[in-house]
This record gives structure tokens, C-alpha cells and sequence, in this order.
């Protein structure tokens, strides 16, 4: 297993395609994910389409190197919604109203009928299908909404989730759920930035392909800010006695102006 890169992230939704909704969800947990040692190799943005989410599922899992697949968006109870049925198909399992989602919707409908806020108890066939996942899901809580968001275990130690896109109910999630309870067990890659000062990004063409060549272990990049004429040279990986060496190797290669 590539130890880098064991996350994939699957946004879905045609508002995100359009440009009309931000994926703020994504960069969430590809930050929530590096920090708790399972960085993100790739993240995907498909359509409301069952075949294009299907296909994204399926790259992720034709991918040894990953372990955990994030799917999030398209799982509420309007026909615009396809990613639990999409998520069946990649799979190749049925779908199933599962009792748990049912009875928890179940509740919700119940509270809201309570309030005034719904004209009857019964759970309508829009949120029945809310309550319809791919057989073999497990449940994770979503204290912030209806949406049953999900986890599926794929073998071999792999697991694929599937949230809400609601921002509010997905970061509750992946705070109080996805993170500490199946992120965790591994350490923080280590990060360390050299900051050159007016400095041009392509001087350090020659001094990053030799730290490439020596330091194959390592991830590196070059990060300009031209509006304060800062440039930082970032690198990381898992080894800190490796970070550090290639740290000063890069201050040998372009001793001027880093701090």
C-alpha cells in the first residue's frame, strides 16, 4: 500500500459543476484526513448521474493503494438524488430498506408532525427512499440531519463512506464520526517549509529535481505567493531524520534568502 495516498474523495453534484455551490466539504476532510495520517491521493468531482458515480467508485476501488473512499452529496429524497443507488451499481449489490435508517427517519417524521411542521406521521415514499441503501451498510450517526450517511466495508481492510453533502452535516460527521472512530491508528505525515524571499520559482527548478533524484521518499512543491514576493518549498513524508536531512539539502542547494 502506498502509505501516501490511501484516501479517495468523490464530491457529487451538478451545483458543484456549475460553479453555483463551493466544495468546502472536500477540503475539510482532505485537511481532518492528512492530519490524522491517512492523506488524500485524489479527489473527484462527477455529476448527478448514476453512471458517472459508479465509474468514480470504481476507479477508487481498482486502486490498491487506497483504503478509504469518501462519497459525498446526492443521498437526500428527491429524484435528483442518485449516489445510494450509483453506490449499489459499482458494488454490484441491491438495495434494501434498511430498518435502522427507517426507524431513525421514522422518529424525525414524527418529531416534525409533533411540531407542526409536517401534515402527517407516516414516513412519505420520498423519505422511504432516503431509507433505501446498498444491503451491507452500516450506519453512521448524523446527529444534524434525515440523511443516513453510511459506511460499507469493501474487504481487505477497505472501507467505503457515504455522506451527506449538506456542509453542516457532513463536518459534523466526519468531526465526530468519520475521524476518531475509522482515521485513526496512524501518524501525521511530517511538513516542513523553507520560505525563500524574493526569490523567482523557477530558480529552484535545478535545486528541487536533485532533491527528487535523492530523496525519492519525499514529496516536495514549490508554493509561490507573488503578492508578498514569498516563495515556500514544502516538503513531507514519513520519516522526520529523512525530512530533516533533505531540509538542509535543499538550504546547500539555494542558501539565499530562506528563513
Amino acid at each position: 500500500m502506498n502509505e501516501l495516498g490511501p484516501t479517495v474523495l468523490v464530491a457529487v453534484g451538478d451545483e458543484i459543476l456549475s460553479g453555483h455551490t463551493l466544495d468546502t466539504n472536500s477540503h475539510l476532510l482532505a485537511s481532518r484526513a492528512f492530519e490524522a495520517g491517512w492523506p488524500v491521493r485524489r479527489i473527484e468531482v462527477v455529476g448527478d448521474d448514476d453512471e458517472e458515480i459508479a465509474a468514480a467508485i470504481r476507479r477508487a476501488l481498482a486502486d490498491d493503494g487506497v483504503s478509504r473512499i469518501v462519497v459525498s452529496g446526492g443521498i437526500g429524497p428527491t429524484p435528483d438524488d442518485h449516489t445510494f443507488a450509483a453506490v449499489a451499481m459499482a458494488l454490484g449489490r441491491p438495495l434494501e430498506v434498511n430498518p435502522e435508517a427507517l426507524a431513525i427517519i421514522s422518529a424525525i417524521v414524527g418529531r416534525m408532525h409533533e411540531a407542526g411542521w409536517v401534515d402527517t406521521a407516516e414516513v412519505s415514499p420520498a423519505n422511504l427512499r432516503s431509507a433505501t441503501l446498498p444491503a451491507g451498510a452500516t450506519l453512521v450517526p448524523n446527529r444534524r440531519g434525515m440523511a443516513p450517511a453510511v459506511a460499507l466495508d469493501v474487504g481487505d481492510d477497505r472501507l467505503l463512506f457515504v455522506l451527506p453533502g449538506i456542509p453542516r452535516e457532513f463536518s459534523t460527521i466526519v468531526e465526530n464520526e468519520l475521524i476518531p472512530r475509522y482515521f485513526a491508528g496512524r501518524a501525521r505525515p511530517h511538513v516542513a517549509e523553507v520560505v525563500y524571499t524574493s526569490v523567482p520559482e523557477a530558480e529552484m527548478h535545478d535545486p528541487m529535481l536533485t532533491l527528487a533524484s535523492e530523496f525519492p521518499d519525499l514529496q516536495v512543491g514549490s508554493y509561490p505567493n507573488t503578492e508578498q514576493r514569498r516563495l515556500v518549498i514544502r516538503l513531507q513524508g514519513r520519516d522526520a531524520a529523512r525530512l530533516d536531512a533533505a531540509t538542509r539539502r535543499l538550504r546547500e542547494l539555494r542558501s539565499d534568502g530562506p528563513r
